[in-house]
Parts: structure tokens; sequence; C-alpha cells
């Protein structure tokens, strides 16, 4: 059976520790998954990183990633989604 690897965006929210990039690029290169785009910044709110990770994966795996990244302590949510330019692009061709 094959499984339909497509692009999602993983969502996170951290605290601001020194480090925390280190090991959420562990949980992706521990499980050999190659990150198309890898973007950190200030959120809205004072103190709190924002992670936005584009992969390209199956639904089962990147669910298992973000419960992973979740298990991080100073991470305090986590969310994904599948990029609708993309299934848009899909449909398209």
């Amino acid at each position: 059976m094959k499984t339909e690897h497509k692009e999602y965006t993983i969502t996170a929210y951290t605290e601001d520790y020194l480090g925390l990039i280190s090991r959420i690029n562990a949980i992706f290169s521990r499980r050999r998954i190659s990150m198309v785009n890898f973007n950190v910044g200030p959120s809205e709110m004072e103190c709190i990183k924002k992670f936005v990770i584009v992969i390209r994966e199956t639904e089962e795996s990147v669910q298992k990633i973000t419960r992973q990244m979740e298990k991080q302590v100073d991470v305090l949510e986590v969310h994904y989604h599948k990029n609708p330019h993309l299934t848009t692009m899909e449909y398209a061709s």
C-alpha cells in the first residue's frame, strides 16, 4: 500500500529558551525527515517564539511529530495543517 506524502505546515509556540531549536531539529533528524522550510521568530505575545515548519510527509507521521514536539517542556502548543495552496494546484493539474 502506497502512502501519500503531502505538504504540511507545523506551527509551534514556545517559550524563549536557548537550545530549543536544536531539540526541535533533533526530532526531525531522528525520524529522517527533511524540512522544506523552517522559520523562527517572535510571536504576537512577548517572550514567546513562533516556529513555522513545512515538511512533506504522511499525515500519520505529521501527527506523531506534533505529539512529540508537544512533549518538549518549553513548547506551549503545536498545530499542523495541510497546505491548501498545494491541494488546489494538485486538483488543477
